[in-house]
């Protein structure tokens, strides 16, 4: 799974979330203004000061960065993060936080 921690009115979060969406990757949005967990999350324990903040579980374990950066979206797309018919269905079908 792919959680990208963001908040409104951040232009890099909606150039992240937007070529998520493009090249058709799940992910699970976070509000650090509205979530004070994630806001811990993303400053106390991976110790970032800005978003978004994209991250995801690996063979390896957990992979994480700051800041919209194409090239590792680019890498998510072919590491197999894209979602089945089924979840894609549900997804458009239910209600979704808009993380800018």
């Amino acid at each position: 799974m792919i959680t990208v921690y963001g908040k409104p009115d951040c232009i890099q979060c909606d150039r992240t979330v937007k070529a998520l969406d493009r090249a058709g990757v799940d992910y699970q949005p976070r509000d650090v203004t509205q979530d004070p967990e994630a806001y811990r999350h993303v400053t106390e324990t991976l110790g970032y000061r800005q978003v978004p903040v994209v991250v995801h579980q690996t063979d390896t374990g957990t992979e994480h960065w700051s800041g919209y950066q194409p090239a590792r979206i680019k890498q998510l797309t072919t590491a197999g993060h894209r979602p089945d018919a089924a979840t894609i269905t549900a997804a458009t079908t239910a209600s979704t936080m808009t993380v800018r």
